[in-house]
């Protein structure tokens, strides 16, 4: 069996090495990512958004109910708080409604939305317009997944916890799969596929014009950028894709004019007119950019560079005017910070919003490299030079493999070590699972509950011990037990009053 590995391991190229390398530490690099998914518990707005449905649940059991409890939770939002009607519904809907013990389905849930609209968009990208060797496509699409999963500003909200993931990442998923089935639309031949295609993206863009001003901002622009190149090479077909263009837009306005916005509006404390927020974008961009050119970032960039140049050699594409795709990229990352300083200002961005802003980097970035790798490499063949940039690699890695391949490895090696645990999430993950703090957290969650459901009108519940760094504290008021967290608890287990007392 051994021997048959390493038959058929002698036999790939190393493009074909590379991608199963990755392939393989990015499946062991999620295993502690999923693991503490089963010590995750509701937290916050869990409990506020998903209260209707709980309640209808236990009353009824009937899933039309609880469908029925989300919808009027959507209504009441729009009116009081919020006009992003599909994060509602579907925030509304978050596993504990059903029971606890599914939860964990949160983690799985945001992390295989996101890995798979991140495959699916990189696969069509280089399949269908621009044909890439198999391997490198996937390298390409395993880098940009080991960063948008591990190097995040917030890994809590981003897998763990279920409002501020679906809000985010659930949606900014959504985008990755409409843009991948618009362009699949496109491209599709047989009638059957483009309408099932065409569908699915009319679908999701009424879904993304609910979601976070992020995302639902971004899309249409990205969608109005696809179409102007559809005109610009007379691809007829691309006139249809007017249609999930207005469907959205729709979809936005609608968001954008609840009379619940204003309401959140007035509780910020800072914000900012329509163009001033947009002036400020490119520099807050330009900052963004800075702070998320990470070593890591690095290391991915030197590990792909070299393959890049070798795969990208055979493409006939001639890559014109890198600058101006690069330029458009940064317009694209300097939109993705206007909603949060036209509604708040200077003052803060969330955590949750930041990561999905470093996740559309992430993708534009390596989009970015392959473009300018490949602009140079046309550039090579254009004056007969492939030749030589063929032998230059071939010949750097006939003398220097040995060296190379351990360079690379001791590069990761020292990242996997000297990182600070708590800014990467699969290291954070495991270290909370081995110290025993996420079993700890998790049996004081359920003693949380045990206090709860002991069918008394008052309760008083312990903070805890100690929290894992991607797991939510469960924060509740030790002074007012009228706060909208104490009281959604409080409503979703039938306590009449809910008090934090300060043990630890």
């Amino acid at each position: 069996m051994i021997h048959k590995i390493l038959g058929s391991w002698k036999n790939l190229s190393h493009s074909q090495r590379l991608s199963r390398i990755l392939a393989l530490a990015f499946l062991v690099s999620i295993v502690p990512v999923l693991a503490l998914a089963f010590y995750s518990h509701p937290a916050g707005d869990d409990y506020a958004y998903g209260l209707a449905a709980h309640l209808a649940w236990k009353e009824t059991h009937s899933i039309i109910s609880v469908l029925k409890a989300a919808v009027q939770n959507v209504a009441g939002y729009y009116n009081t708080w919020q006009g992003t009607y599909a994060s509602i519904f579907l925030m509304s809907l978050q596993p504990a409604v059903i029971s606890q013990r599914l939860y964990p389905l949160t983690t799985f849930l945001m992390l295989g939305m996101l890995c798979g609209g991140t495959w699916l968009l990189i696969r069509t990208i280089f399949t269908h317009y621009l044909k890439l060797e198999k391997s490198l496509w996937q390298s390409l699409a395993l880098s940009v997944l080991f960063l948008s999963v591990h190097v995040l500003d917030e890994g809590k909200s981003a897998f763990y916890w279920f409002n501020g993931a679906l809000h985010y990442v659930f949606m900014h998923s959504c985008m990755l799969f409409f843009l991948s089935f618009v362009l699949l639309y496109l491209k599709a031949e047989k009638r059957g596929a483009r309408a099932a295609y065409f569908l699915l993206s009319c679908f999701l863009a009424v879904v993304i014009g609910g979601a976070n001003y992020v995302t639902a901002l971004l899309t249409p622009v990205l969608l109005v950028f696809l179409l102007l190149l559809c005109l610009i090479f007379r691809k007829k077909r691309g006139l249809f894709c007017i249609l999930p263009l207005v469907l959205m837009l729709a979809g936005l306005a609608v968001n954008a004019m609840a009379p619940g916005n204003a309401t959140r509006m007035a509780a910020q404390l800072d914000s900012m007119g329509p163009v001033e927020a947009v002036y400020y974008s490119f520099l807050y961009a330009f900052k963004g950019i800075r702070d998320w050119t990470t070593v890591y970032l690095i290391f991915f960039t030197v590990l792909l560079l070299p393959f890049l140049c070798v795969g990208l050699s055979r493409c006939n594409f001639d890559f014109p005017l890198p600058g101006v795709v690069a330029g458009l990229s940064y317009c694209v990352v300097a939109a993705s910070y206007t909603p949060s300083l036209f509604s708040m200002g200077q003052t803060y961005i969330f955590g949750r919003t930041l990561n999905i802003m470093r996740m559309l980097f992430y993708l534009l970035y390596f989009l970015n490299l392959v473009y300018l790798t490949g602009w140079v490499t046309a550039r090579c063949r254009r004056f007969g030079l492939t030749e030589s940039l063929l032998s230059f690699f071939s010949r750097l890695w006939q003398g220097c493999r040995k060296s190379l391949t351990a360079g690379m490895v001791l590069f990761a090696l020292v990242l996997l070590v000297f990182s600070d645990k708590n800014e990467i999430t699969g290291i954070s993950a495991a270290e909370s699972i081995v110290r025993g703090h996420a079993r700890s957290y998790h049996e004081e969650s359920l003693y949380r509950i045990a206090l709860l459901t002991q069918g008394v009108d008052e309760v008083w519940v312990p903070n805890f011990s100690v929290c894992p760094v991607l797991l939510d504290p469960q924060e509740l008021s030790a002074d007012d037990p009228g706060d909208y967290r104490n009281e959604a608890v409080a409503h979703w287990y039938g306590v009449k009053t809910l008090h934090l007392s300060i043990v630890y």
